[in-house]
């Protein structure tokens, strides 16, 4: 998503970009599935809002980013600023990730906090709740609907978080540093 709009959260501005980045994805999905299936392969276009599909587990699970306190995929380039939709497709041999380490952003957000201090609706955990299926549950999602709903697609996790306000790579240089300093 434009920083620009994300930074003026909670705003109309905010919300028609969240609801562009839907709209492109959702063009985006099925342009590859269509093009996927003229090559000969199998591919079912999946939404980035409506779908029963966790693809936020799906793109950590492929490499392309760590799960914040907040839920939301953090990733080296945009940080938490990312829309997902996904193609399932049957080709084989994909690459499936970039080997990079995420590992150490739980203990980063826990040390930050800026999401749980700044979201209105108090609806991102502190810790998150494990479940029976032992998957994670970062945010009440019924508290988190009020002000998305109310004000204008609220958004205060994105814009708050340390990796929307700086550099990836620079904070997890450092923290990483810092780390090896206390052993």
């Amino acid at each position: 998503m434009k920083k620009t709009a994300i930074e003026q959260a909670p705003s109309k501005r905010t919300i028609q970009e969240i609801f562009r980045t839907y709209y492109e994805l959702g063009r985006a999905v099925n342009l590859i599935s269509d093009f996927l299936r003229v090559k000969g392969f199998n591919a079912q276009a999946i939404p980035a809002i409506g779908s029963n599909l966790n693809i936020t587990v799906m793109a950590r699970d492929a490499g392309l980013g760590g799960f914040g306190k907040n839920g939301l995929l953090i990733t080296p380039d945009y940080g938490p600023s990312v829309r997902l939709a996904a193609v399932l497709t049957d080709i084989e041999n994909l690459p499936v990730n970039q080997g990079l380490d995420y590992d150490w952003l739980p203990d980063f957000c826990a040390t930050c906090n800026a999401c749980v201090k700044k979201c209105p609706a108090q609806a991102i955990y502190e810790k998150p709740i494990i479940c029976k299926d032992g998957s994670e549950q970062h945010i009440d999602y019924k508290k988190c609907a009020i002000p998305f709903s109310k004000k204008h697609g609220c958004t205060m996790c994105i814009k708050e978080c340390a990796f929307f306000k700086s550099n990836y790579k620079k904070i997890a240089a450092a923290y990483i540093r810092k780390e090896k300093a206390a052993k």
